[in-house]
């Protein structure tokens, strides 16, 4: 039996309410899944994380990093800008479509790449400064050596001007250092240090003749020869120590009184020729006592330089392309006064203060023997600059 409500068959009534009933639990179920992105924050612009991505990347930059820290700071880079382009790609879709997951996962990337470029820029930066802090050190080191072996002798022009240049370089490492650019300070501190090395390895090369055995010990043998002669014939002998700037009067053989004495300008050197500055070393004699008025400087004792040892060895050398054509192996070689400067000045001579001169003169005469050596074998500056670049260099070779 078909039954009728309202005018409609129940059956058709009832399936039109299945219907409503359906379609509106299918329509809740629409509406849950579409405020599902909304509710879970996926929809959601990652403002925060975009700005605290951006600030960090603005960090690095200032923290010097494109610099110091590059290949970080460019990763950082790209991080921030893929995440960025994935945030403006959701931006322009529909609002239940979008979905900031991975734009604000890269954000975060990028942020914390940032940091990292910033702590590499510091890091590299604090290691930049104290290496260039060492070398400075080391630098100044290198130049005061250089330096104080310059004043203790006469270097040709060549190396007297590297010795400046490494001064100047020394002061401009410095001044970049301050100026916030320490791998060029560094490197202009690295460079004065080279300089100054070579002007003191050039003077170690020079003095190097005041430590030589062979010569020490034909040194050692003018001065026995001269103390024993004097102590046959009882009379004065006068003994000069070009390193340890000093002149000895002896008595008999028996030393009676020293003398500060200062040398040819070029003292280090072994005399060559006419010109040179430097004082010679042999055995000589006086052949003349130059009193006051009869002297360039104040008194003098002339010596027979050159002697024949002295022609000898010039001439040697002439053959060996030693000496310049022209060149003679020159004379006039005096101990005569005003001296007492305190530092070798001399073309060639030994100077005394005129004091000193004074005291000398009236105890020697012509004849007496006068003997020049490099060096006594007490040691002095020349012998302390080799033995200092000897110890230098073992301890290089312990590192």
């Amino acid at each position: 039996m078909n039954l009728i409500h309202d005018g409609i068959p129940v059956r058709s009534f009832r399936a039109r309410r299945w219907f409503v009933a359906l379609l509106g639990v299918a329509l809740v179920g629409l509406g849950g899944a579409a405020t599902l992105p909304v509710l879970s924050g996926r929809t959601e612009s990652p403002r925060f994380s975009l700005e605290a991505a951006q600030a960090a990347v603005r960090a690095a930059r200032e923290a010097g990093a494109s610099r110091w820290a590059p290949q970080a700071l460019r990763e950082s880079e790209a991080a921030l800008k893929a995440a960025m382009l994935d945030h403006r790609r959701n931006e322009t879709r529909f609002v239940l479509f979008r979905n900031f997951a991975s734009a604000r996962v890269g954000l975060h990337i990028a942020e914390e790449k940032a940091r990292v470029a910033a702590e590499f820029a510091e890091k590299n930066r604090a290691e930049a400064r104290h290496a260039a802090e060492e070398a400075i050190d080391r630098a100044a080191e290198a130049v005061e050596i250089a330096n104080s072996y310059g004043s203790a002798m006469h270097l040709d022009p060549g190396k007297r001007a590297l010795l400046q240049r490494s001064k100047i370089g020394l002061a401009e490492s410095s001044h970049l250092l301050a100026a916030g650019e320490p791998v060029r300070a560094r490197e202009r501190a690295e460079a004065a240090a080279r300089q100054a090395e070579s002007v003191r390895a050039t003077a170690v090369s020079l003095a190097a003749r005041y430590t030589d055995p062979e010569r020490m010990r034909t040194w050692r043998s003018w001065v026995d020869q001269t103390l024993a002669e004097s102590r046959r014939s009882g009379g004065m002998a006068v003994i000069v120590s070009k390193e340890n700037h000093v002149l000895t009067l002896y008595d008999g053989g028996r030393p009676v009184r020293s003398y500060p004495a200062e040398m040819g300008y070029n003292m280090v050197s072994s005399k060559l020729r006419s010109g040179d500055g430097v004082t010679p070393e042999g055995r000589y004699r006086i052949t003349a006592k130059k009193g006051a008025g009869q002297s360039t400087y104040y008194k003098a004792l002339l010596l027979d330089y050159p002697n024949g040892e002295d022609r000898l060895r010039f001439e040697r050398a002439r053959r060996q392309g030693a000496i310049p054509r022209g060149a003679s192996p020159g004379g006039l070689i005096e101990i005569h006064g005003e001296g007492g400067l305190g530092k070798d000045w001399t073309k060639g001579c030994v100077a005394l203060s005129n004091t000193n001169i004074d005291h000398l003169f009236a105890r020697v005469s012509v004849g007496t023997p006068v003997t020049i050596v490099g060096s006594d074998g007490r040691g002095g500056v020349f012998t302390r600059m080799v033995r200092e670049a000897s110890v230098g260099r073992g301890s290089t070779g312990a590192r």
